[in-house]
C-alpha cells in the first residue's frame, strides 16, 4: 500500500500519511490524547500529504527549521471518520503557518484532517531520516532515498 508510484494512492486506499515531530508524537501517545501540530489553533485542521511520494520535497519545504526527530504516521480516513467523527477535507495545498506552498505546487490537493490524530487510529509509524536538517527518506514509505 505504501508505493511511491500510485498516484492516488490515499484516495483509492484511503490511507493518509502524516509527518510530525516525533516528541510531540510520544507526548499524543502517552497521554491518550489526540496529536495537534503546532499550527492547528491558527488554522484549524492537521496538514497531511494526499501522495507518498511528495512528503519528502513537503518536508524538505516545510519542517528543516525543526532540529527534532521526525515521524511519518500513516492512518485511514475510514477510522477517523467511524471511530472519531473527524472528517477529511480535499483542499488545494495551503501554507503551514507563515510558511507559504511551493511554487510549483498549484495543482497540488491535499487531505486536511479537521482535528487532530487519536492515537487509536493510527495503524503504522515510520521514522523519518535526516541528512544534518534535509529530510532524505522515510523507510517502508517513499522507498526511495533523494
Amino acid at each position: 500500500r505504501w508505493r511511491c508510484d500510485v498516484a492516488l494512492w490515499c484516495r483509492v486506499d484511503g490511507l493518509i500519511p502524516a509527518q510530525c515531530e516525533q516528541p510531540r508524537w510520544e507526548a499524543a501517545k502517552s497521554s491518550g490524547e489526540a496529536y495537534f501540530p503546532p499550527t492547528f489553533d491558527e488554522e484549524g485542521f492537521t496538514h497531511a500529504t494526499g501522495v507518498p511520494s511528495r512528503l519528502i520535497e513537503t518536508a524538505n519545504h516545510f519542517y528543516q527549521d525543526s532540529e527534532a526527530p521526525w515521524v511519518c504516521l500513516r492512518f485511514s480516513r475510514t477510522a477517523l471518520r467511524k471511530q472519531c467523527g473527524i472528517i477529511v477535507r480535499d483542499e488545494r495545498a495551503m501554507p503551514v503557518g507563515s510558511k507559504a506552498v511551493g511554487e510549483n505546487w498549484q495543482d497540488w490537493i491535499c487531505p486536511h484532517v479537521v482535528g487532530g490524530i487519536p492515537p487509536s487510529v493510527v495503524d503504522a509509524v515510520f521514522p523519518m531520516t535526516r541528512d544534518g536538517s534535509k529530510f532524505v527518506s522515510i523507510a517502508g514509505v517513499t522507498d526511495v532515498t533523494v
